[in-house]
């Protein structure tokens, strides 16, 4: 039965389990000084004003009530990674041994307690960015900078939402079952790198020379640049949209071999580090003139951000290899990020 004693003791059980981590979630980005900041910023929704913390209480609230109808849709042995996350910590602190899927359970809540509150924020952002500028073009027809950032918030808005919904839902229905989560801290490194707090150290420590709008001064090198910047970036939120609801860092929850995945492993790098460095030339161009060790720090900086994305791509494929379908996967992509080239 839907309703059997059964169900019900599984269903609170998980509920509890989630909420649990959840509200743990919201304390500390609440309470987090850095974080304090990163959520302070306010959108404007009609004659309301509301912040990003306040958003984020409310997607709180509203996954609480979404999940006790979510949770009727699993079979009735099913067991939550939240849940089999306090039974791995329970185990941890009784010396009792702790299983494979224990494990997992434990990682992939680290995941998602770190990106999905980061993702929801940047859709949100995406959302009204994009809204604003298509409206300033509607009002005042100008591709720069008003279209180019209507279009590149749209690329990002498509980006952010398979993001976002790949960290809050996991499903068997979704075939977006976390399998495995990356298990060695040089992969974890490259990846925290690439996030906040951790890309302020990561950008103190090589530089950031690149900017999302090609700021070329002659218009006959600014359109096609930033045509070329919107085209790469669409190819990243294809990749994306390929990964569908799998989509999430650090964790393996299927193979995906269509969209631009049939052409190259790791599209979504490849792209957004050519954008990248189409933004990088004005600035590194200008840098050219004053002086050597400031266009060589800056070309540096460039090359460097590309290799940690290089490390994200190796120390991935390594994890993925544990998964046989990845294995002959490889063998039918050999590419990396060019097809025919590398």
């Amino acid at each position: 039965m839907m309703f059997s004693k059964e169900r019900i003791r599984v269903l609170l059980l998980n509920y509890v389990s989630c909420m649990s981590l959840l509200i743990v979630s919201y304390l500390f980005y609440s309470n987090h000084s850095y974080y304090q900041g990163f959520f302070s910023k306010s959108y404007s929704i009609f004659s309301f004003q509301v912040s990003a913390l306040e958003i984020l209480k409310y997607f709180v609230l509203f996954y609480a009530v979404v999940l006790i109808p979510y949770y009727f849709t699993l079979p009735v042995e099913y067991v939550t990674k939240s849940r089999k996350f306090f039974i791995a910590i329970r185990k941890f602190f009784t010396a009792a041994p702790i299983e494979k899927s224990e494990r997992v359970a434990v990682l992939s809540t680290m995941v998602k307690f770190f990106f999905l509150p980061m993702m929801l924020i940047w859709f949100v952002d995406h959302v009204f960015a994009m809204s604003g500028n298509t409206l300033a073009v509607l009002r005042n027809w100008s591709f720069f900078p008003s279209g180019y950032w209507a279009l590149f918030n749209l690329i990002l808005f498509v980006d952010t939402f398979f993001f976002t919904v790949g960290y809050a839902v996991e499903h068997p229905w979704l075939k977006n079952e976390i399998r495995s989560v990356e298990p060695t801290l040089f992969g974890w490194i490259v990846v925290l790198a690439c996030y906040p707090p951790f890309n302020g150290i990561t950008s103190q420590m090589i530089g950031w020379y690149s900017s999302d709008m090609p700021n070329f001064n002659n218009e006959y090198l600014r359109y096609p640049a930033a045509i070329a910047a919107l085209v790469l970036m669409a190819i990243y939120s294809w990749a994306s949209v390929a990964l569908n609801f799998k989509a999430s860092n650090l964790t393996n929850r299927g193979i995906v071999t269509w969209g631009p995945y049939r052409y190259v492993r790791h599209p979504a790098y490849a792209a957004k580090n050519m954008a990248w460095w189409i933004g990088s030339v004005p600035i590194v161009s200008q840098l050219y003139y004053a002086g050597w060790s400031q266009f060589l720090f800056a070309l540096g900086s460039v090359f460097g951000w590309s290799l940690i994305y290089y490390f994200r791509a190796i120390t991935e494929e390594r994890h993925l290899s544990l998964d046989n379908d990845y294995v002959e996967y490889c063998k039918k992509v050999k590419y990396r990020f060019i097809p025919k080239v590398i």
